[in-house]
């Protein structure tokens, strides 16, 4: 006895567990976007390399340290005296004193860290759809529940790359260049417009109660988000009932 009614309630567990949600159709605004990982890059970056083979006498800087324009960088056994060209921060020291430099070696590296941009890699259907002046929504991961405000400033090709890059209004403390970041690149946007859940729709068809019928039909779909799709056709009620599968 005991067992059969552990079996009746195992199955009417189930059949709750198995029966499908509903929703109503809204009326509301949808903002389509396309995502991708930004990294962030300084627009002004000074890579001291030699002219021909020579080495370092002597550095008066160090990695880490804020340099300012016209500041003395290093002195080679050639008796130059290098300067940087730009305010920034000494990145990268890849050489020792009197180690041999051959030419086109990168010596030191000086990057400007308050002129800053992201750049987004996309694929080839994406990039189609955006351009210059796009609004853009962008989060890291220490700033996760805060969204920074951009734009898309232009785009170009990288080898078999396509670049969008992100400039934006304001730029919290502590980023650098190599970091990444959530980039949502706002393609189109509408208000008033009749909504469902994206996990309404199967296999391009949605099913309706209305008035007490179940009803499947093909839908036209316009705008999605990660959530939400716009319902172009059949026409929807506010009394209809969208089954989740």
């Amino acid at each position: 006895m005991k067992v059969k009614k552990l079996i009746l309630l195992i199955s009417i567990v189930f059949a709750f567990s198995c029966k499908n949600s509903s929703v109503h159709p809204i009326q509301g605004e949808i903002i389509e976007a396309v995502y991708g990982l930004g990294t962030v890059e300084s627009a002004e970056k000074f890579l001291a390399k030699s002219a021909i083979t020579n080495s370092v006498l002597e550095f008066y800087v160090s990695e880490g340290e804020d340099v300012v324009r016209g500041q003395k960088l290093f002195k080679t056994d050639q008796g130059a005296v290098i300067t940087s060209p730009i305010f920034g921060r000494v990145a990268d020291i890849p050489i020792s004193i009197k180690e041999n430099v051959f030419p086109q070696t990168i010596i030191m590296t000086v990057i400007n860290l308050q002129k800053i941009f992201l750049t987004v890699s996309l694929e080839q259907q994406a990039i189609m759809r955006i351009k210059s002046g796009l609004k853009t929504e962008v989060s890291f991961e220490f700033f996760r529940n805060k969204k920074l405000l951009g734009k898309v400033s232009t785009i170009y090709p990288v080898g078999d790359q396509f670049i969008a890059k992100v400039e934006l209004d304001k730029w919290p403390e502590g980023v650098l260049p190599g970091m990444t970041a959530d980039v949502a690149i706002e393609v189109d946007r509408k208000k008033s417009v009749t909504l469902i859940p994206m996990k309404a729709i199967a296999n391009g068809n949605i099913l309706i109660k209305r008035n007490g019928k179940k009803i499947k039909t093909p839908v036209s779909i316009g705008l999605i988000d990660l959530e939400k799709a716009e319902i172009l056709s059949p026409v929807l009620y506010s009394s209809d009932e969208i089954i989740i599968p």
